[in-house]
């Protein structure tokens, strides 16, 4: 078999046990010798597509490739292990804080925790928004596919606020920026009197899974940027892990 049907097999394989698997396991029911099987997962487990339980030595199907063939699978998956998370950040910062990922060409909040001083920002940040507001808007653009990136930057960039960007060379520079830095700011982007960090959740190949963000009035967000980002990686860097040990 050539290098296309080893890793289908292996795939198909892990697929269909929905456990994990040991190499030598893996070999048996694929035909395939345990070096190339092992050859082949660590270069899949490098980008992805399958992890290995350090303790059992077994691998089972990523987060990545869970994401692509089956993307309600990703999202409860992501609403389970984060409302804890996004409850304590909601908690400590006094602020708003949400997950949101990429639905076709818009952003859509998936979870959010709020705080009773809070309500009123929730209920002016609608579920699903453009890719081009918010900070949670822009961390998804700067790590999603060049495709949909290009789309947006070439659609019409409507004003939602004082400070939404409606030049496409500017949001490809902000985009640039975000990608650099690793997280994004907003301040009057989708509403008038409001404040926003994110940061991303990224497959191993830079592709965003989803982002974090603190959010709500910017006399109480925008001072506390550079508070809020290392609580706010905290609080990504444990989703991811608990991501990979699906």
């Amino acid at each position: 078999m050539n290098s296309t049907h080893n890793i289908m097999a292996l795939i198909e394989t892990l697929l269909a046990d929905g456990g994990e698997i040991g190499v030598r396991e893996l070999g048996v029911r694929t035909g395939i010798p345990k070096s190339t099987v092992q050859r082949f997962l660590s270069a899949m487990e490098a980008n992805g597509w399958v992890a290995q339980d350090k303790r059992t030595q077994g691998y089972r199907i990523g987060y990545k490739l869970l994401g692509q063939s089956n993307g309600w699978a990703l999202r409860v998956a992501l609403l389970s292990h984060s409302q804890d998370l996004l409850r304590d950040l909601c908690q400590k910062t006094g602020n708003s804080a949400s997950l949101g990922i990429l639905d076709g060409f818009n952003a859509l909040t998936l979870a959010a925790s709020v705080t009773e001083g809070g309500t009123d920002y929730a209920a002016r940040h609608p579920k699903f928004y453009d890719l081009h507001v918010t900070a949670a808007g822009k961390a998804l653009l700067a790590f999603a596919p060049a495709p949909l990136q290009n789309y947006v930057y070439y659609s019409e960039l409507k004003s939602c606020a004082a400070n939404t960007i409606t030049d496409s060379k500017r949001l490809q520079e902000e985009v640039a920026a975000i990608r650099e830095k690793g997280y994004a700011t907003s301040v009057d982007e989708l509403v008038d009197g409001a404040a926003e960090i994110a940061v991303p959740l990224l497959n191993p190949d830079g592709s965003v899974i989803a982002v974090l963000a603190i959010g709500g009035s910017k006399k109480d967000v925008e001072p506390k940027f550079a508070k809020f980002l290392p609580m706010l990686q905290k609080a990504a860097s444990v989703l991811l892990e608990r991501l990979n040990t699906l």
